[in-house]
């Protein structure tokens, strides 16, 4: 049974993760059950109508506290293969009102454009043998003046992080994959000093770098020298940024060590030359890693993957109400929101990745939704006509509920 399966898994880990009351361990079960299959508004009102609770319960059950980062760890130790990297990046929901917690102006990736609302910074573990990101957790980003001095945007992301280090340790992740953003300084030296974890990123095309100088020092007084000039990103010196391999018949892999004038340390670039067919020229891109010995290979499909997170916002998004939550309070918008992409990493666990490799098409959150709809309204008209399951032409009647506006049944 579909319901069955879930709850299983659900049941066991809030058992791993410490003394929960059994009241609180029921209303969790429920709570991602029906998110996945709720239909409408991810609202309290609308909870109500298809819950067994109450919607002042909701409200209340969702301001409690809930270790969102332990229960998500151990869905990854169950499902998840041994290679895996950390994804970081915020993500702009909208939200209108004055009472809201932390509400302002934010970044908005999809519009281009700063807009009024709230945003979250999301933990993501991303599966790179199966390709995939399960939620770890997300914070809300508070209200940060540019003017005020003290802890600024920058810092707020790095103690996110680093907070949740010893919850991770048990996954052993070396590596974490951000984009272009954050490049900066006080990012990367705030995560590689603090914890294991060496950075994998994309730079600016016109990137500030320097080659190592690497032969002979002079003998007399006075500092050695440290760099042979100025990397000229158009036309890379070939003797230190080495030729790697190709891919497909426009593309060039290079990777070198050289000095980034903005990180002010020695990096691994790997550096994308695309050769134009059209004789429009080339394009280059420019990947990194902190860490010196990661292979070129690693880099590019780290940082690759990284766009798994996004697809993660997105399936919340659209599939399990992360933009719906009419509640103010930080504390049930974190309940929500960690919710919602849980919600997500639990249908791909249930119902993608444990499938054989070679037979997986790619995931449907659209699917995994109609099937527990399916389940519930079934569930309902089945008991409420008494109709014996033990019967095979009930029970086959049943099954065919369920794949009713399935895409793959």
């Amino acid at each position: 049974m579909l319901l069955n399966k879930a709850e299983s898994l659900i049941s066991a880990i809030i058992a791993k993760i410490g003394k929960t009351t059994k009241p609180r361990q029921k209303f969790i079960l429920h709570i991602l059950i029906l998110y996945m299959g709720l239909r409408g508004k991810y609202n309290f009102i609308n909870m109500s109508r298809y819950g067994l609770y109450t919607e002042q319960t909701y409200r209340n059950q969702m301001s409690k506290p809930f270790d969102w980062g332990a229960f998500n760890v151990n869905l990854i130790q169950q499902s998840c293969s041994k290679e895996l990297i950390l994804a970081f990046d915020p993500s702009y929901l909208p939200k209108s009102g004055k009472k809201t917690a932390h509400v302002g102006r934010f970044w908005s990736g999809k519009d281009q454009a700063v807009k009024p609302g709230i945003e979250i910074g999301s933990i993501a573990v991303v599966d790179i043998l199966n390709g995939t990101a399960f939620s770890l957790e997300s914070v809300q980003t508070p209200k940060i003046s540019k003017n005020e001095p003290g802890e600024n945007l920058v810092d707020h992301y790095v103690n996110v992080i680093i907070d949740r280090i010893p919850a991770i340790a048990p996954l052993n992740i070396r590596y974490m994959a951000v984009d272009a953003f954050f490049l900066k300084k006080r990012f990367v030296d705030g995560i590689t000093s603090q914890s294991p974890l060496e950075i994998v990123g994309r730079l600016r095309n016109d990137a500030n770098l320097r080659y190592q100088f690497t032969g002979k020092q002079h003998s007399g007084r006075g500092r050695k020298r440290k760099y042979a000039g100025k990397v000229d990103v158009e036309n890379i010196d070939r003797r230190k940024i080495r030729f790697c391999f190709e891919e497909g018949d426009d593309v060039q892999i290079f990777s070198g060590i050289v000095y980034s004038v903005s990180l002010e340390r020695l990096i691994r670039i790997v550096f994308l030359q695309n050769y134009d067919q059209n004789e429009i020229g080339t394009t280059h891109t420019i990947f990194f890693s902190t860490d010196l010995n990661l292979s070129p290979e690693k880099i590019l499909q780290y940082y690759r993957q990284r766009f798994q997170i996004e697809f993660l916002f997105r399936d919340a998004k659209n599939f399990a109400g992360l933009e719906d939550c009419q509640a103010r309070s930080e504390s049930k918008l974190h309940f929500h929101v960690n919710a919602s992409l849980t919600t997500v990493s639990l249908a791909k666990a249930l119902h993608y990745l444990n499938i054989p490799k070679e037979e997986r098409d790619s995931f449907s959150m659209t699917d995994v939704k109609v099937m527990y709809f399916n389940q519930f309204i079934t569930d309902f008209i089945f008991s409420k006509l008494a109709l014996d399951l033990s019967c095979e032409k009930h029970r086959s009647l049943y099954e065919e509920c369920l794949n009713i506006g399935r895409l793959a049944a």
